[in-house]
């Protein structure tokens, strides 16, 4: 029989660091296919690159280009034309810029498919605009949801109430009790559901849209795996959960994790560092690229580790200035202008203080017994791979409902915060005290959540092996691709 022709998956990343799993995720399909039907058609895969102007942020950019010049043969890049950014994109938050950069992109994405020997699109969570552009040319789409499948839940279920209940779900926020989510073992208190869900404008302009986008999808590929969210995979399939409109089949394929190697030259000195320690004895301190906390909650956090007495690596960043809410974080040029006085120099046996760490690798090491994190999926993720336990602090994004599910619904660690926002007002402040006996608790040798975080790291490495969960699914999807 004659081969088939070639067939070519575009896939559009949301621009930062925390969605490039996206690109693991194409190393993956083309990788596995030719255990899927061998001789037949094969895939390849084509990512479009938008880049962020350097004065938004400077990490991203560079992390980009690092990608693609690691990837494997079948998978290329495309870096679609730059556009010119209005002064009104920055003049709200990150997303908003971001969001605004993926709509003006539209024109060229559809002149790349144009010439392209595509067979499906796959978009990142929140570049859904981009559906309209599959559907002009007939391309079924697919969405890569790089949050759990607890949130997934959660925003289908909102738009539910919104669309079919005539309901104002910016309210839930001031309901009097907790609230029952039909992707979360335990009720939920409203006073933690994140302000994509509850603030009006983020809500009504940019996330509603998405929830109804991912039902237009010919499928929903979550960075996730049955084992870790067995709750909230099993609600999809109850119809009364989410409305009769919700076909889009859900392919849990993760753990995915972002395994580019660092260039940076930080980097073996904070390993050689860790190295120097006892095992499991650091608690490290991190809340993602995109992360960070006002001046005076610096000072508070430090002060909590210090009389916790354990030894940390701490990633410290700088808030960006209320003015920009557009702008990421960025280094500080000395932390001492930050930390308390003489923090460095009372701390200098025990600790290290930094601007960025390779987290799965720091995470990976024997050495590092906790992570204190702002529960970004992809962290939460590493953590679960590496069998480290972690002390919720969530920032922003859907993050106070990932420390819910850490912390609550499956015990993989402790809460330091739980409805804590990046811009909180000071009396929201998280005080020392709170930092050290929770750090005290994460670090306990024998804790039932140290013991579970072991267990739920053991099964997400069976989940990716042949046989696997998240290894069937994969085959299942890439079967899907296949016949397109």
């Amino acid at each position: 029989m004659e081969e088939s022709s070639n067939g070519e998956l575009i896939f559009i990343p949301w621009p930062v660091m925390g969605h490039v799993q996206i690109v693991e995720f194409a190393n993956l399909i083309v990788h596995r296919q030719t255990t899927i039907s061998p001789g037949t058609r094969k895939l390849s895969v084509t990512v479009l690159l938008m880049k962020l102007p350097d004065y938004v942020d400077t990490v991203s950019g560079s992390f980009m280009d690092k990608l693609t010049n690691d990837h494997s043969p079948g998978v290329s890049f495309f870096h679609l034309p730059p556009t010119e950014a209005a002064p009104e994109w920055s003049s709200k938050t990150r997303g908003y810029f971001i969001h605004n950069l993926v709509l003006s992109q539209r024109s060229n994405v559809a002149e790349f498919i144009r010439s392209s020997n595509a067979v499906s699109v796959v978009v990142d969570m929140l570049c859904t605009p981009m559906i309209d552009v599959a559907e002009e040319f007939n391309l079924p789409s697919y969405v890569f949801f790089t949050s759990p499948a607890s949130f997934l839940g959660a925003m289908l279920h909102f738009q539910v109430l919104h669309d079919e209940k005539n309901q104002d779900v910016c309210e839930l926020k001031n309901s009097g009790s907790d609230l029952q989510i039909p992707s979360l073992a335990n009720p939920f208190p409203p006073e933690a559901l994140p302000l994509v869900l509850v603030e009006k404008e983020l809500w009504l302009d940019r996330f509603l849209h998405y929830a109804r986008d991912y039902r237009r999808a010919k499928g929903i590929i979550i960075n996730t795996f049955a084992e870790l969210e067995s709750f909230a995979l099993d609600s999809f399939s109850q119809d009364s959960a989410y409305g009769p409109s919700m076909t889009s089949p859900i392919f849990a394929v993760g753990p995915i994790l972002n395994r580019t190697p660092s260039s940076d030259s930080r980097s073996s000195e904070i390993i050689q560092w860790l190295d120097e320690q006892p095992p499991r004895s650091v608690v490290l301190v991190c809340f993602g690229s995109q992360g960070s906390l006002h001046a005076d909650q610096v000072k508070e956090l430090a002060h909590g580790l210090e009389l916790s007495g354990h030894r940390f690596l701490w990633a410290l960043r700088r808030q960006s200035p209320n003015e920009k809410l557009a702008v990421f974080p960025s280094e500080y040029f000395s932390h001492a202008e930050v930390l308390p006085d003489g923090f460095l120099d009372r701390t200098s046996g025990i600790g290290k203080v930094v601007g960025w760490v390779p987290q799965l690798d720091v995470l990976s090491h024997e050495s590092v017994g906790g992570f204190v994190s702002h529960c970004g999926w992809n962290s939460v993720l590493e953590s679960v791979w590496c069998g480290v336990p972690i002390a919720t602090w969530p920032l922003h994004a859907e993050q106070q409902m990932n420390a819910f599910q850490v912390a609550r619904d499956l015990g993989l660690g402790v809460e330091i915060a739980l409805s804590y926002h990046e811009r909180c007002k000071e009396g929201e402040m998280v005080k020392r005290f709170e930092v050290e006996r929770q750090i005290r608790e994460l670090m306990d040798g024998e804790s039932e959540a140290r013991k579970r975080m072991k267990k739920m790291s053991e099964k997400s490495r069976i989940c990716v092996m042949e046989g696997g969960s998240s290894y069937n699914q994969l085959g299942r999807l890439i079967t899907k691709f296949l016949l397109n």
